[in-house]
């Protein structure tokens, strides 16, 4: 859905703060709902919030929110687990005989998604001597301890008796489910129970002042008849701005009775390890992506690579991102022109058509895009200004069906974006102001976000 992106004119900063924040009655103090407007007022210098406030908007009635995270999309796509001791000691196993099965993970951990009735594949070679698996029956109820799951499992088939070891099963060896087998007229099966990871956040309070005496504005100014409008207009970007920063590189914390609310960038940096240059990124769960990468490794293999990663549908994120990054960084994007990264977008010698596909576009919001699209999703860069000084090289790849902005609103008061009239003392020859805000942002399965930070750029 697309946005009018109109810059909010003077004429507008001067009807919000005249006509309506009664200027002729400068004792009446009033509050004015400006969220909408504060979204729209130069859009391209905080691209992150204005995608936020317009797409990501989920009210909170309580500042310590709580949501749940659900990762079971993990096991519906691939239910991967391993052998976690051999099979029958390590000897052959002979189909139509029943053994114990010890499995986990991969990790060392138990695994809860196995019933009585699961058909299981265990992969018993894969090397260059060949494959081959072996299929088994869960023929009991699995038992769930703290490392581990144990069953009876009966062996349905083995295959490729050409393969040496086709019919040994040993520690580690890989296992997926392959669906379920009962016999005719059988009731139903058992069931296995889930659970929901539940996380926190925090609301902040941000407060920017609009100030000024009364002397210098009935003082007809040069450029700017009114010389609080032109003050007014600065402070209402400047307050966009350091909710963006915020949400950007903030992090969750309480201190002193003031709370912080956390930053994608800000949480992945805290809780993430990065992966350096051209090694592979790996999944973990609860954890973001995060690549310390030089120039000359990103690639276009390596970025392939990682979107690989990045987009796995077994994740449960969107099939597209909204990728942040800093000019420079950008810059960098256009430059890789000149070598194989573009030139193999759209056909090459080599035969690869369509790898990968750059378009400029103007996108929602009245940000430019780089629509890039690959096998794996689509990317949507959009320049964010913010990511300069230390964040020069960043690039910020964010699901936005994760991320939440979270204005508190509850018992018929609206904390998002306000503006306070008149909020000097009485006594004061001045005029001020204040714009408030209490929001906090949402970030649920931190790993469907990634986070690029290109060194010496």
């Amino acid at each position: 859905m697309a946005y009018n992106q109109n810059q909010l004119k003077q004429s507008d900063i001067s009807v919000s703060t005249t006509s309506i924040s009664g200027f002729q009655n400068p004792d009446q103090r009033k509050l004015y709902d400006f969220s909408d407007r504060v979204a729209e007022l130069m859009p391209e210098e905080s691209p992150f919030f204005v995608y936020l406030s317009k797409v990501a908007k989920n009210p909170v009635d309580d500042p310590v929110f709580r949501f749940l995270e659900n990762r079971t999309v993990t096991n519906w796509t691939s239910r991967n687990f391993s052998l976690a001791a051999n099979v029958n000691g390590g000897s052959a196993v002979t189909a139509g005989n029943s053994y114990d099965f010890t499995v986990d993970d991969g990790s060392g951990s138990a695994i809860s998604f196995l019933t009585k009735g699961m058909v299981v594949a265990v992969n018993t070679v894969d090397s260059t001597a060949g494959w081959s698996q072996a299929l088994v029956r869960v023929e009991s109820a699995p038992s769930i301890g703290s490392s581990s799951t144990t069953f009876t499992g009966r062996i349905v088939d083995v295959s490729n008796a050409n393969v040496s070891g086709y019919n040994v099963l040993s520690n580690n060896d890989a296992c997926q489910i392959v669906g379920t087998s009962f016999e005719e007229g059988t009731g139903s099966p058992d069931t296995f129970s889930d659970t929901l990871d539940d996380d926190y956040g925090y609301t902040q309070i941000f407060k920017t002042a609009c100030e000024l005496t009364n002397t210098a504005i009935a003082t007809r100014h040069r450029g700017y008849a009114n010389e609080f409008d032109r003050i007014w207009a600065q402070k209402l970007r400047e307050h966009k701005v350091d909710i963006e920063r915020a949400m950007l590189f903030g992090q969750r914390a309480r201190v002193n009775g003031i709370q912080y609310t956390e930053g994608l960038v800000g949480h992945i940096v805290k809780n993430v390890n990065p992966t350096a240059d051209d090694s592979a990124l790996s999944y973990s769960s609860g954890s973001a992506y995060y690549r310390s990468v030089a120039q000359a490794e990103l690639t276009y293999d390596r970025l392939l690579s990682d979107l690989e990663v990045i987009f796995d549908p077994a994740r449960g994120g969107a099939s597209e991102r909204l990728v942040l990054a800093s000019l420079p960084v950008v810059t960098f994007f256009n430059k890789l022109g000149d070598g194989a990264f573009l030139d193999a977008s759209i056909g090459s010698a080599s035969n690869m058509p369509y790898r990968m596909n750059f378009d400029k576009a103007d996108g929602a919001f009245g940000h430019q895009l780089l629509n890039i699209n690959t096998i794996h999703g689509s990317l949507y860069l959009v320049k964010e200004p913010l990511f300069r000084g230390m964040a020069s090289g960043m690039m910020l790849m964010a699901d936005m069906s994760n991320v939440a902005y979270r204005p508190l609103v509850g018992n018929g008061l609206n904390r998002d974006t306000q503006i306070h009239t008149n909020v000097q003392s009485a006594d004061e020859d001045l005029r001020k102001d204040m714009i408030l805000t209490e929001a906090g942002l949402e970030i649920t399965l931190p790993e469907v976000h990634a986070l690029y930070n290109v060194e010496g750029i």
